[in-house]
C-alpha cells in the first residue's frame, strides 16, 4: 500500500461562538495500482482527532506527543484532525475555566466530521483561495465532480468516516473524555487518554471535576453493560451497533498523578462497570462480565515514563496502533 498524505493548515469556526480555531486537517488516499480494496475502504473510514495539553502552560497542536502520534497513525486512516483549542497557538479566544467552551471547540470538529464538510472561517479564507483549494483536491484525487458544489465555495469535502478515535493528550484527555459516544453515532468513537490529569483535575476545570469523572464512569459501565448484553444471546438478525473502548495510557514516573493513584483510579473504574453490568443484567455469566469491562477499559502503565514523554513519545504511538487496529474487526 502506498499512501499520499495531503495536509491543509487552515482556521475553522467554533459553533460556540465563531472563534477561528487554528487546524492541520491530513487527508490520505492508496495510490497503489493494485491492493485490497476492502482493507481500503476500511482504513480510508476511518478518523482521528488529536487533543492538546493545557493552553496557559504551553499546550498546542504541535506537542510532542500531538506530533508523534499524527505522523504514525496519519496514513493508517483517512482523515486526522489537529486542532489548537481556544487560546491555545493561533486560536482565537482564552482557555474557559470548567472546560465547557473547549468542548464546543471540539464537538465543531466533530460536527463537520458528520456533516462530511470542513467549515473555513471566512476571515481566514477568501473565496478564491477556496476554490484553489478545490482544484489542488480534485488533481490528487481528492475531490469528486459531485462534491464540488459552488454554492458551498467555504467548504472542503472530506471523505465519509465510520470509525472515530478521540486521542486526547493531558488536558486534551479530560475533553476528549466530555463527549458521550451516544452524541455521535455515525462517526463511532473510542477514546485514547494520555497522561489524564486524574490528581490535578481540581485546578484544570474546579468545581466540574465531578462531572467529568462521573462522564468517564458512565461511558465505561454503559459500554461493558452493552458489551454483554449483545454478548449473552447470539442472534443473527441483532443489528451491528459501535460499543466504545477506552484506551488509558501513563507513565508511572508522571510528577502529576503516581503510578499507584493511578492504579487504584482504574481498579475502581473496573470496579464500578462490573457492579453495574450486574446490576443491569443479573443473569450474565461472571467470566462474561469480566470480560465485557476488559473490554471497555485498556490501561498502559509504561515504567520510568514521565508526563512529558520526552524522548518516550514512541511508546504512546505504539501502545494506541497495538490497541486501536485491531479494534475495527472485534466488534
Amino acid at each position: 500500500m502506498v499512501v499520499e498524505t495531503f495536509e491543509l493548515s487552515c482556521f475553522v469556526p467554533s459553533r460556540l461562538d465563531g472563534r477561528a480555531l487554528e487546524a492541520v486537517v491530513t487527508l490520505a488516499v492508496d495510490r497503489s495500482d493494485q491492493g485490497d480494496a476492502a482493507a481500503e475502504t476500511a482504513r480510508a473510514s476511518k478518523a482521528v482527532v488529536y487533543l492538546h495539553p493545557y493552553p496557559p502552560l504551553g499546550g498546542q497542536l504541535r506537542n510532542n506527543v500531538v506530533h508523534e502520534l499524527a505522523c504514525v497513525l496519519e496514513r493508517r486512516v483517512g482523515v486526522s484532525v489537529a486542532f489548537n483549542l481556544r487560546g491555545a497557538g493561533r486560536s482565537e479566544g482564552r482557555t474557559s475555566w470548567t472546560g465547557a467552551s473547549e468542548q464546543e471547540d471540539l464537538r465543531s470538529v466533530l460536527d463537520m466530521l458528520t456533516a462530511r464538510s470542513l467549515i473555513l472561517h471566512p476571515r481566514y479564507h477568501s473565496q478564491a483561495e477556496c476554490s484553489a483549494l478545490r482544484t489542488q483536491m480534485r488533481a490528487r484525487g481528492l475531490l469528486f465532480p459531485h462534491d464540488d458544489a459552488a454554492s458551498r465555495l467555504d467548504t472542503v469535502p472530506l471523505p465519509p468516516v465510520t470509525s472515530t478515535l478521540l486521542c486526547g493528550y493531558s488536558y486534551g484527555a479530560v475533553i476528549a473524555a466530555a463527549i458521550a459516544a451516544d452524541e455521535y453515532p455515525l462517526l463511532a468513537i473510542d477514546y485514547a487518554y494520555v497522561s489524564f490529569p486524574y490528581s490535578v483535575l481540581w485546578a484544570l476545570v474546579l468545581q466540574r471535576r465531578g462531572w467529568y469523572l462521573q462522564r468517564l464512569v458512565d461511558t465505561i459501565c454503559n459500554a461493558a453493560a452493552a458489551y454483554a448484553s449483545q454478548h449473552a444471546v447470539v442472534t443473527l438478525s441483532r443489528p451491528h451497533v459501535h460499543i466504545p473502548q477506552m484506551l488509558f495510557i501513563a507513565g508511572s514516573a508522571d510528577g502529576f498523578s503516581s503510578a499507584n493513584t493511578y492504579e487504584r483510579w482504574w481498579e475502581q473504574l473496573r470496579a464500578c462497570a462490573l457492579q453495574f453490568v450486574q446490576a443491569q443484567q443479573p443473569s450474565v455469566d461472571p467470566d462474561m462480565a469480566a470480560a465485557a469491562v476488559s473490554y471497555a477499559l485498556a490501561v498502559v502503565l509504561v515504567p520510568n515514563a514521565n508526563h512529558g514523554w520526552l524522548r518516550r513519545e514512541c511508546d504512546v504511538s505504539d501502545a494506541v496502533v497495538s490497541w486501536w487496529g485491531p479494534l475495527q474487526g472485534s466488534q
